[in-house]
């Protein structure tokens, strides 16, 4: 969702249908000790371009056909899998593995942590339709328990520590390797948890199409209620910037500096959650079938005080809401609710198949596992594999946010008038300095003072907040012109400064810098190209 840790995902052609239909069929459902090894990062690229297309398609108002090959194919259930397998992976093998493999390529150790939010993220477009919903079935079960989990970790952790920290440049350059593992792991955890809001609310939206098993489970087993009125109050999707002071909210997965004359509009992310207790409280079923105690009405009745007319103006329903929970406070029972809640003589529940069959199978083998992957995954990593991983996570997430950005894309996607290019370049340079830092694979620096310098494995390094020079351990970056695309991608877009891997390799010896990194920037004046420094995360690279 967005170093490496703040790129969401890579920047792909919209997929074509018959590319949609294979790399969805293909899908599988793997071991854990195959996590990271060649085939598993096939399927993690194909999840990326799956994801990336759905979530064009459904911004832009397209034909939604990743959506319905997920639902013909009955593909649904494989993604949980998926989702099952990865959180069972880092929270079984991960912390085995951590500290043995920070030393290695930063890639290959933070796509395996970066997956489950590209999962995640892909089943929170897919669930937004009945049709999805109802094709996974029994396997919500699993989702369910999964969200909960979720869920109960942004209760339990404090607000500061959900997130990775707003560091100086100065802060990042004292990190170990560990510590940006660390980083890392937070930030994706908490992409996963903001993921997770959504899919509670899309679930509670096509309550009657799932299994009425699930509803039991969200109601009564995990009393899903009791954790979003506690999460409306803690609201993980605001903060503040440590570093200028600024209030900040999490929207459209990054986070936003909040307008003087946006303070009143809601968040989305606390819409979803109001929507999800608006559904859960005002469906008929879910009323019959919760019990209410006294700790559970206590429990809503605190909603009232965060229902005012600046939230019913944007969420009108909740108008039906705030009328409800006040009759609550006068009957202490939601109107036609308790008495038909009789009990079954038959006692039905499904389990979390998934996960209880995966920590089955593996239980006393965490070890070993870590230590077959450690030997068979992690440090077998050719120059092929580093290229690939290169292209994997190399675009900045703001073009998740608002689509290929015209801006850095190349000449023929800038057309315009005098005025407007001016307004192009202005914003290049914008688009380009404030992006924040990032680690590059040490085998990169090698390759560069080889005089040999693979452009696929180039990250885009950027700006800290504010750029502290030091004594070495500083990184050069140049902008320069050219006819070439999109920064950071391969093959004809590949950045021309590669060509002279040589020159920059040379210069960087003699200015006594650890490397320069030349980015070139479509439509930027060579008048507005000037070096900016920048501290790496290992100090001296």
């Amino acid at each position: 969702a967005g170093g490496l840790d703040d790129c969401d995902l890579p920047c792909f052609e919209d997929l074509t249908p018959f590319e949609v239909e294979y790399f969805v069929q293909d899908l599988e459902e793997f071991k854990l000790e195959q996590v990271g090894n060649s085939r598993w990062l096939t399927q993690h690229e194909r999840v990326e371009k799956l994801n990336w297309t759905a979530h064009n398609q459904a911004k832009e108002g397209l034909d939604e056909y990743v959506v319905d090959q997920f639902n013909t194919q009955e593909k649904a259930v494989t993604l949980i899998y998926d989702l099952m397998l990865i959180e069972v992976w880092k929270e079984k093998v991960w912390p085995l593995l951590k500290a043995k493999i920070a030393k290695f390529s930063s890639l290959r150790t933070y796509i395996p942590v970066y997956h489950e939010a590209s999962v995640s993220n892909l089943l929170e477009v897919c669930l937004f339709h009945r049709t999805t919903c109802e094709e996974a079935g029994d396997a919500l079960v699993d989702l369910v328990d999964y969200c909960v989990r979720k869920l109960r970790y942004l209760l339990c952790v404090p607000n500061d520590e959900l997130v990775r920290q707003v560091a100086s440049a100065k802060e990042v350059t004292e990190w170990n390797d560990v510590r940006v593992l660390d980083e890392q792991f937070t930030e994706s955890e908490f992409q996963v948890c903001m993921c997770v809001i959504s899919i509670i609310r899309f679930l509670t939206d096509h309550r009657v199409a799932i299994p009425l098993a699930v509803t039991t489970r969200l109601l009564e087993t995990h009393d899903v209620l009791l954790l979003l009125v506690p999460l409306m109050e803690k609201a993980p999707w605001v903060r503040k910037n440590r570093l200028n002071g600024k209030i900040e909210k999490f929207e459209e997965h990054k986070w936003q500096v909040v307008e003087a004359d946006d303070e009143g509009r809601l968040p989305k992310l606390q819409t979803q959650v109001w929507l999800s207790i608006y559904n859960l409280v005002m469906d008929p079923e879910c009323r019959s079938r919760y019990e209410m105690t006294s700790f559970r009405r206590e429990n809503l009745l605190r909603l009232r005080r965060y229902i005012n007319e600046v939230v019913v103006d944007q969420l009108p329903p909740l108008t039906n809401l705030h009328r409800t929970l006040e009759e609550l406070s006068i009957s202490g029972q939601f109107t036609g609710a308790g008495q038909s809640a009789a009990p079954s003589p038959f006692v039905v529940e499904l389990v979390a198949e998934v996960r209880e069959a995966l920590v089955r199978t593996y239980e006393g083998r965490w070890q070993e596992v870590a230590d077959q992957q450690l030997k068979e995954v992690f440090v077998k990593e050719t120059p092929d594999e580093l290229k690939r991983l290169g292209q994997m996570i190399s675009i900045p997430k703001e073009f998740f946010d608002d689509g290929p950005n015209p801006f850095l894309d190349g000449p023929g996607d800038a057309n315009g008038s005098d005025g407007a290019k001016s307004s192009m370049e202005g914003k290049a340079w914008e688009a380009i300095t404030s992006l924040p830092t990032v680690r590059s694979t040490a085998s990169f620096f090698a390759a560069a003072s080889g005089l040999d310098s693979p452009i696929d494995e180039v990250l885009v390094l950027s700006a800290p907040p504010q750029p502290v020079p030091t004594a070495g351990g500083r990184l050069k970056l140049e902008l320069r012109r050219s006819r070439t695309g999109q920064l950071g991608r391969s093959g004809g877009a590949r950045s021309r400064a590669a060509a002279n891997a040589d020159l920059l390799a040379q210069r960087a010896a003699s200015e006594e810098e650890d490397f320069l990194l030349a980015i070139d920037a479509d439509g930027m004046p060579e008048t507005d190209v000037q070096t900016l420094h920048y501290v790496s995360q290992k100090g001296a690279a």
